[in-house]
C-alpha cells in the first residue's frame, strides 16, 4: 500500500471518529436535551453504533482483531504514572451535582468512548501507519488524535485551556500508541481512556482556569516523562538501541 493511500485512510478515520460525536452533539441540541443522564445516554449509544461500525471497517480492511489490538496486554510499571496523573484531578475536589444514575450513565458512555477512540487511533489508525513504520503509527497517530481534540476551538472554551487541552492529547495519543507498540495490545489503553474521562466529568468542574491550568500542566509534565521513557524501551526492544 502507497504512502499516500495510507494517509488518506487516516484522514478518513479522523474524520469517522469525529462524525459520530457531532451526529450525537446535533441530535442532543435539537431535541434541546438537557437533563446530564440523558445525554451521557444518547452519546453513548451513539459511540456503541459508532464501535458497530467500526467493526465493519475493520472486516472490510482485512486486518483480523487480533492485529488491532483485540487481546490480552501485560501490564507494565508505566501503570504507576498513570495512575498519579488520573489522582492529580481530584486535587480540585468532585462534581458534588452529579447523581449516581448520571454517574453510571456516564460510565456507559465513557465506556464505548474508550473503545471507539481506541479502536481507530491505536487500532486501524494505527496498524494503517505502521505500514510506513513504527515510528510514523506512534508519532502519526499522536498528531490525528490531537487534531481531533482541536474541534472543542469551537466550543468557545478558554483559547488557553483548550490548547493545553490539545497538547494533552497529543501527549495520551503518544503514550498509548507507545504501549501499544510494547503489549501489541488496546486493553489497557482502553480501560485508561475510559477511566480518563470519567474521572474528567467526576472532578470539580468549577475549578478555576487557574488551578486547572496548573493540573493540565503537571499531567503533561508526567506525560512527557513516561512518553520518553516508553520510547527509549521501543528502541531497545524493537530496534536494537537505546539512542
Amino acid at each position: 500500500m502507497k504512502p499516500m493511500t495510507i494517509i488518506r485512510k487516516a484522514v478518513l478515520l479522523l474524520l469517522f471518529s469525529l462524525i459520530i460525536p457531532t451526529s450525537a452533539g446535533v441530535y442532543i441540541s435539537i431535541k434541546e436535551v438537557t437533563a446530564p443522564m440523558t445525554i451521557y445516554i444518547i452519546n453513548g449509544c451513539a459511540m456503541l453504533a459508532g464501535c458497530l461500525f467500526l467493526l465493519l471497517i475493520i472486516q472490510k480492511s482485512r486486518f483480523h482483531l487480533k492485529e488491532i489490538g483485540w487481546r490480552k496486554g501485560a501490564l507494565g510499571m508505566w501503570v504507576i504514572l498513570i495512575l498519579i496523573i488520573e489522582a492529580i484531578p481530584f486535587i480540585a475536589g468532585l462534581n458534588k451535582d452529579l447523581s449516581l444514575s448520571s454517574f453510571m450513565s456516564l460510565c456507559f458512555f465513557m465506556v464505548y468512548v474508550g473503545m471507539f477512540e481506541e479502536g481507530i487511533f491505536r487500532g486501524i489508525l494505527f496498524q494503517y501507519l505502521k505500514r510506513i513504520n513504527l515510528s510514523t503509527a506512534i508519532w502519526g497517530s499522536a498528531v490525528l488524535f490531537s487534531l481531533g481534540h482541536a474541534a472543542n476551538l469551537l466550543s468557545g472554551k478558554s483559547l488557553t485551556l483548550t490548547v493545553a487541552q490539545i497538547i494533552f492529547a497529543f501527549l495520551f495519543g503518544l503514550v498509548a500508541a507507545e504501549i501499544v507498540a510494547l503489549t501489541n495490545s488496546l486493553q489497557w489503553v482502553i480501560i485508561w481512556h475510559a477511566v480518563h474521562n470519567i474521572v474528567d466529568q467526576t472532578t470539580n468542574v468549577q475549578t478555576p482556569v487557574e488551578l486547572q491550568m496548573l493540573l493540565l500542566s503537571i499531567q503533561c509534565v508526567i506525560l512527557l516523562i513516561l512518553a520518553v521513557v516508553l520510547w527509549r524501551r521501543i528502541r531497545m526492544n524493537i530496534f536494537g538501541t537505546a539512542s
